[in-house]
């Protein structure tokens, strides 16, 4: 197969092949995401095809790009053929995980350098300016294919750079909705406004880089019942392509998993489309992800592995410079609205070197709890409305048990808290 096919397996993981080399992107085959998204619809990629596979790339260390379940699914035999990519981290986690896993080979990719791979199929891979994931450039015979991800390359001027840099592209794989933060269960305007924003992101894109063909991905999910109100906002692949095609001028390639495209053939994108609509239709009927109701207990046990995990073999200095450094951002938030009142408090803090824990309101307990690193959980007497975030005792547990992001292509191996998370 001498040309370049592309196959979508779902959400945001795709197939490059172009013989020898069958390279998957951000493998996610089964389960949830921080106990918090499935995948809509199912992939039709399975364990045992990874027999095909040459390489796998990582865009970041979120679960649902770099997801340690779906690499434990592959069989070891398997694993010892495939080359694992993703570029530089300072923390190594993903690289260790994968060398345990028993990989033929780990890739850390450096910035700014061409990777050959065979005749005809190179990749370069580098972090976008917020260090927040990275992007990959294939460049083959049949044109250039760029996999932005999620890479927050939001502005004209963010395009226009990233043109300058890497010239046009043939084919731009771009995410079209939103799947996380935005406002509460009744904040429906908001959300409809964050979904058309970034629908209106990936137009921007495909104009600014010159592409001729866009494939919408990174937005097929189904979320839990905490933020199941973030499905309402959710924009339809239909009204995708319409848009990509009168804003932007480019063929829209929808791919339902488990379908190939040959880059630069004409594909129509209306039969995915309709087998979208008529998974979208039956989602309110399908089983919620339900959560789990915590005792402050088993909270408490896991923030301290959490905290121990976070200070060992570091100076004390270290987590109480990353509460002040936590509790300044907390004063400049809460007091937002007033250009003295916030950064004075913040100033004041640093002086007495006083730490705020981060406030947390347990929505199943109806209660609050407070979490820093120096003093562990512990309750709190505050209001709801005074707290910084709010979430399931349940989501907490999970926070304290997995680390599972950040931003793992330039994280330095330094504390987080659940403070971190507050939108």
């Amino acid at each position: 197969m001498l040309f370049m096919q592309i196959e979508f397996v779902c959400h945001a993981s795709v197939v490059l092949r172009r013989d020898p080399i069958h390279l998957i992107c951000d493998p996610w085959l089964l389960g949830t995401v921080e106990d918090g998204w499935a995948l809509l619809p199912e992939p039709k990629f399975k364990a045992q095809d990874f027999a095909s596979i040459t390489h796998i790339w990582f865009s970041h260390q979120h679960p649902d790009h770099f997801n340690p379940r779906t690499l434990a699914m592959i069989p070891e035999a398997v694993r010892k053929g495939i080359a694992v990519m993703f570029h530089h981290s300072l923390d190594g986690e993903m690289a260790g995980h994968c060398r345990k896993l028993g990989f033929g080979e780990v890739v850390e990719l450096q910035e700014g350098q061409w990777q050959p791979l065979a005749p005809g199929f190179a990749l370069l891979c580098d972090v976008w300016q917020s260090g927040y994931g990275s992007w990959l450039l294939l460049r083959t015979p049949e044109g250039t294919i760029l996999n932005l991800n999620d890479c927050q390359v939001n502005q004209a001027a963010d395009i226009h750079a990233l043109r300058e840099r890497i010239g046009a592209v043939d084919v731009l794989l771009a995410q079209f909705s939103v799947c996380s933060w935005g406002a509460d269960a009744k904040g429906l305007v908001h959300r409809e406004t964050d979904a058309q924003a970034m629908l209106q992101r990936a137009v921007l894109q495909a104009q600014g880089l010159g592409a001729k063909h866009v494939i919408p991905f990174a937005g097929y999910f189904y979320c839990h019942e905490e933020n199941f109100h973030m499905n309402s906002a959710m924009v339809g692949v239909a009204e995708v392509a319409a848009r990509l095609r009168a804003e932007a001028a480019v063929q829209p390639v929808v791919l339902y998993p488990g379908d190939r495209w040959r880059v630069g053939s004409r594909m129509d994108p209306e039969p995915a489309i309709a087998r979208y609509v008529a998974d979208l239709a039956g989602r309110a009927a399908r089983p919620r992800i339900q959560a789990t109701r915590r005792e402050f207990a088993e909270l408490a046990e896991a923030s301290a592995r959490f905290t121990g995990q976070r200070v060992q073999h570091r100076s004390p200095l270290r987590p109480r410079a990353s509460a002040l450094r936590i509790t300044m951002r907390q004063q400049l938030r809460r007091h937002g609205h007033s250009p003295w009142l916030g950064p004075a408090k913040a100033v004041l803090d640093v002086c007495l070197l006083r730490t705020r824990p981060a406030r947390i309101w347990l929505t199943d307990h109806e209660s609050a709890v407070g979490f820093c690193l120096r003093n562990g959980l512990a309750p709190g007497a505050w209001a709801r409305h005074d707290c910084d975030i709010e979430l399931s005792s349940d989501a907490l547990l999970y926070s304290f048990k997995f680390l599972c992001g950040g931003e793992s292509v330039s994280v330095e191996p330094a504390p987080l808290t659940p403070e971190v998370y507050a939108p």
